[in-house]
Order: structure tokens, then C-alpha cells, then sequence
């Protein structure tokens, strides 16, 4: 079965925590890709600072050295606010009913997710995997309205969809927010960023 997974975000920008959830979500589970989808307009969050444009440049040049991260443009193409779930739709479209698709979000936006647009749909489309940090109290599936659906680690990766389960991954301290701050205020943040981001970032006068 082939594992895929959809890890969405404005990107804005791109760092180090980032690229390594995504490479250790891979290993995890198996992953034979995870497309990394900046968002064009978000709906759950304030507007990104940077075009959508400049955010994909930043994604492609930080997912080129990782042949198993694969910079999707396909909510850029699609334009209009970005709801998951079209984009679930395109790559269930696109891989086949035999594929296994997964849903990656972070905690804090599970905790939000019975607001989110169809959201009583997602399942019959993908697995939902929620990440944790290390030091963090783990997501409480067991609140929530998908409670029924919560699967072991060993037993969702080999479900093509409809499992929901969560997985632990290696803390970062950092954020875009803080990035962005430290940027503005005129530090250096190479420490945080993929090389190529950071010097695409400085040639570009970004966030200054």
C-alpha cells in the first residue's frame, strides 16, 4: 500500500521544525511522500505576510534536498480560501482508493477541528494523525468526535483511511512567528531556517 501524507501550513516561512516533523512523520509511518501544502488564503488564521508565491519559492528550495518532501502548489492553483478537505478530495483523486492518505495537523489545530469545513467528511477520505512535542501533554482523542475512529500507531498504518491517531515527535523551539519577529528586529536566524531559505530570505529583503 502506498502512504501518503498531506502536511499543510502558510509556510511563512518555512523552518527547521517543519522539515523534520515532516522527515520524521515519514520514517514513522512509512511515507512514500509528504506533500507540503502552503495554504493560499487560510481560513482558520490570520492572512500570511509573504504572497503565496513567495512562500512556494521558500518550500521548493527547503524540500529539494529531501526526495521524499514534495512542495504541492495545488491550493496556489486552485486560489479562494484553502479548505483540506478539496485538497484531500484532489489527492484521493490522484493516488486511487487503494492509497494510504493522512490528514497531518498539529494539536492545537485538532483541538479546532469540528470547526473546520466538512469536517465530519475527512474520514472517509484519509486518516487524521495529530502531532505532539516531546514535554506536551498528548491530544485527548478521546474527547473529541471522532473518538470512535482512534487506532493504534501499528494498527493505522494499515488503514488507507479513517483512522485517527497521534504520534510524538522531537520538540523545536522555534515558530514562523518568532522567526518573523527576529527578522523584523534585525537578528540573524540562519540557525532556524534550511540554508537556501535563508539566503533566498536575505537576497529578498523578506520580513525586514
Amino acid at each position: 500500500m502506498q502512504r501518503i501524507a498531506l502536511f499543510g501550513g502558510t509556510f511563512d516561512p518555512i523552518h527547521n521544525g517543519h522539515l523534520h516533523s515532516a522527515l520524521e512523520l515519514a520514517q514513522q509511518y512509512h511515507l512514500a511522500r509528504v506533500h507540503m501544502v502552503p495554504c493560499y488564503q487560510p481560513v482558520h488564521r490570520v492572512a500570511p505576510q509573504l504572497t503565496a508565491e513567495q512562500r512556494f519559492q521558500m518550500l521548493q528550495l527547503a524540500c529539494q534536498p529531501h526526495s521524499v518532501l514534495h512542495a504541492d502548489d495545488r491550493e496556489l492553483r486552485r486560489q479562494g480560501p484553502s479548505y483540506s478537505i478539496d485538497t484531500l478530495q484532489s489527492l484521493r483523486d490522484e493516488y486511487g482508493d487503494d492509497a494510504q492518505l493522512n490528514l497531518v495537523m498539529g494539536a492545537d489545530a485538532f483541538a479546532q477541528f469540528d470547526r473546520w469545513h466538512r469536517s465530519d467528511d475527512f474520514l472517509d477520505l484519509a486518516n487524521i494523525v495529530v502531532m505532539w512535542r516531546a514535554g506536551e501533554l498528548p491530544p485527548n482523542l478521546a474527547a473529541s468526535d471522532y473518538s470512535n475512529a482512534i487506532k493504534s500507531h501499528d494498527d493505522a498504518i494499515q488503514c488507507s483511511r479513517g483512522a485517527l491517531t497521534s504520534v510524538q515527535l522531537t520538540p523545536w523551539e522555534i515558530s514562523s512567528t518568532q522567526i518573523r519577529a527576529s527578522l523584523a528586529a534585525g537578528e540573524s536566524v540562519v540557525q532556524y531556517l534550511p540554508e537556501a531559505v535563508s539566503k533566498f530570505v536575505a537576497e529578498q529583503q523578506l520580513y525586514r
